[in-house]
């Protein structure tokens, strides 16, 4: 008697089976946590181009908010400036959010100063 039977295979392919049944929750968690840090590094590259945006607008007061429509529709942008006080120089604040659209979720979040000289 060479070789394995049919009951040694059915054996084996059922043991294997098992043993991948207890991996497929682990690799299904690792999917969801990469599709979070996915949309969470997508979501920093949006705000620092919000932010650098801000930054070139120009040291002074009186100016609009930024419109920055995102590239993809998975995200919102909005920013919001500080207030302006009337003693030159001084320093402006700019928060910049960026939501998730679906759950609207806060994914990054951040505030910059910018320096008023007129």
């Amino acid at each position: 008697m060479a070789g394995f039977g049919i009951v040694e295979v059915i054996v084996s392919m059922f043991l294997l089976s098992i043993l991948a049944m207890a991996f497929l929750p682990v690799l299904v968690q690792s999917l969801q946590v990469s599709k979070v840090n996915a949309s969470i590094a997508t979501a920093t590259q949006l705000l620092s181009a919000d932010l650098d945006r801000a930054r070139a607008s120009g040291p002074v007061c009186g100016f609009n908010p930024l419109e920055t429509p995102p590239e993809d529709d998975a995200f919102t942008v909005a920013g919001s400036w500080g207030t302006c006080t009337v003693d030159r120089p001084s320093t402006l604040s700019y928060k910049s959010t960026v939501k998730d659209a679906a759950t609207n979720e806060v994914l990054a979040e951040a505030v910059t100063l910018i320096l008023v000289t007129e």
